[in-house]
């Protein structure tokens, strides 16, 4: 049986195993961090690379936020408190595409003292909501347990 993964556990044997104990045709493990803070940004990318993640798309405009739509991702981390671009509708459209997709999991970052934000977070289904800056600490045990999530996914049980 293959964890969340919606295939055979003979499909999966069939594939054969890559050297890193993923399965080869497997997605890579991503992540996906939208925020228009740039020193935000950059300290999730660290994070994300002292995670074990193999990439991390940071989106720096609307145009490239449209693009990164199309990405797999394993994390998304949205920033709602500090939106890319003028239009916080676009992030938010982002988070809610990203929610709804299995396999992905979200991450919402909101204003410290917002409770309306925590709210549509957590009816979004979001699987992690950030009031306020998080130390790095808090944040590399955030990307750790989430690769050990992914991780899971694709074991075969």
């Amino acid at each position: 049986m293959v964890l969340a993964c919606g295939i055979s556990s003979a499909e999966v044997r069939s594939l054969g195993k890559a050297p890193s104990g993923r399965v080869g045709c497997l997605p890579t493990l991503t992540c996906l961090v939208v925020s228009g803070d740039e020193g935000f940004r950059k300290r999730l990318h660290t994070m994300s690379e002292l995670g074990g993640y193999e990439s991390c798309d940071l989106p720096t405009n609307v145009a490239d936020l449209r693009h990164a739509i199309d990405g797999d991702y394993q994390l998304v981390v949205v920033d709602i408190a500090r939106p890319v671009g003028d239009r916080i509708n676009d992030t938010i459209e982002m988070a809610e595409e990203f929610a709804a997709r299995p396999g992905t999991l979200l991450v919402v970052c909101g204003s410290e003292d917002s409770v309306d934000e925590e709210l549509w977070a957590r009816q979004l289904g979001a699987w992690v909501y950030l009031p306020g800056v998080s130390s790095s600490d808090a944040l590399m045990s955030l990307f750790a347990e989430a690769r050990r999530i992914s991780d899971r996914r694709f074991q075969i049980v």
